[in-house]
């Protein structure tokens, strides 16, 4: 798989499992990717959230977007950055209307745009299971 075949692969299949640590304990949850391109990956939380203050504390993570109509699994890992770009969560929320009334209650502060750069990448199926692990570098 290219690093384009990635980025189409994971845009098609935007809910994946984001993996963090805290106290050396492993946390997993799942998420909806906003982005993915050349500029990285792009997710949005809440400010009030485990998962910003884990990520604040430890910016480390391990991604993981799967298909189950070919039992394709794709991991990313690398280290993610908040972006705070006011144009950016104005964007995000106008395509995430769920965020809306959040957004409107709170102000715009709450949410907090995260981008993942420079990643590394590895595909999994059934068929490959076996075989040494390949990374894409994104």
């Amino acid at each position: 798989m290219t690093k384009e075949e990635v980025f189409e692969f994971i845009t098609k299949n935007p809910v994946f499992a984001l993996a963090t640590a805290e106290n050396n304990r492993p946390y997993v949850r799942y998420m909806m990717l906003y982005r993915a391109d050349e500029n990285g990956l792009v997710f949005t939380t809440g400010q009030q959230k485990d998962v910003h203050r884990q990520m604040q504390a430890n910016p480390q993570v391990e991604m993981c977007f799967q298909n189950k109509d070919s039992s394709k699994t794709v991991r990313i890992s690398g280290i993610v950055e908040v972006l705070d770009e006011m144009e950016l969560k104005k964007r995000i929320v106008a395509d995430f209307p769920f965020l809306r009334e959040w957004v409107d209650r709170e102000g715009y502060d709450v949410l907090i745009p995260y981008r993942l750069r420079g990643g590394r990448a590895t595909v999994w199926t059934m068929e490959t299971n076996f075989e040494p692990k390949e990374y894409i570098e994104l």
